[in-house]
């Protein structure tokens, strides 16, 4: 008799333990979905706004528009935007913790062409 009231509790405690194992795993996929959702989204907007800088860059140094005044401070504007959201590169990084070192390595690289196409 004792040994099928200990299967008892030993079931019962198990089912429970199953349950609240499930009710946390729910619980810790609700609130982890939205900030994985954010960090792809910032991380998204991160990139589309250096893309922009370097697009708006690339405008500012052609000769019809060298030297423009409202160029050159819209450029000015973009790089402060820019450095604002470095503020953020916790959040953006935290699904893509390489992003920085491709966007540097992209950043290289192009000014390294541009410097090239100076030279000829």
């Amino acid at each position: 008799m004792n040994l099928d009231l200990l299967h008892v509790v030993l079931l019962v405690t198990s089912i429970i333990s199953l349950g609240i194992s499930a009710i946390l795993f729910t619980y810790a996929k609700k609130v982890i979905a939205p900030m994985l959702a954010a960090s792809e989204e910032s991380a998204e907007m991160f990139t589309r706004i250096n893309s922009y800088s370097e697009h708006l860059k690339s405008v500012y140094e052609l000769p019809t528009f060298y030297g423009d005044d409202t160029l050159a401070s819209l450029l000015e504007h973009t790089k402060e935007l820019f450095a604002f959201l470095q503020r953020y590169e916790d959040i953006y990084s935290f699904t893509q913790p390489n992003l920085l070192e491709a966007l540097e390595k992209i950043d290289d690289e192009y000014y390294q062409e541009e410097a090239q196409e100076k030279e000829e």
